[in-house]
């Protein structure tokens, strides 16, 4: 007895592809609806990269940018005359000429 009551249940997966199969619309629908969804999981997913990406080089430009900034001022703590002068003075001991060492040549 168990098992006449067993086939009288309708199988729900059969029933639902019987009902596509009918309805060429729905089938029709519902496949562009599925095509439709994974476009936009895989555009969302391509969207997420690219805002990865921006990221990482708004990052390397703003490290590039501060590097740029030390190297000006090390730039210009090197061109600073009176550094430039204490060097001249102490490492190749030069000093400044007075008018008693300048002499002037006369081309003929």
């Amino acid at each position: 007895m168990k098992l006449t009551a067993n086939h009288r249940q309708p199988n729900l997966f059969l029933e639902i592809i019987k009902g596509l199969g009918a309805n060429k619309l729905t089938s029709a629908l519902l496949v562009v609806i599925f095509v439709s969804s994974l476009s936009v999981v895989q555009v969302t997913h391509f969207a997420r990269q690219e805002l990865i990406e921006q990221d990482q080089l708004l990052q390397e430009r703003d490290e590039l940018d501060l590097e740029w900034r030390y190297l000006l001022v090390e730039e210009e703590f090197y061109s600073q005359h009176a550094r430039i002068e204490e060097i001249a003075i102490e490492q190749l001991q030069m000093k400044r000429s007075t008018s008693q060492d300048e002499q002037v040549i006369v081309l003929p």
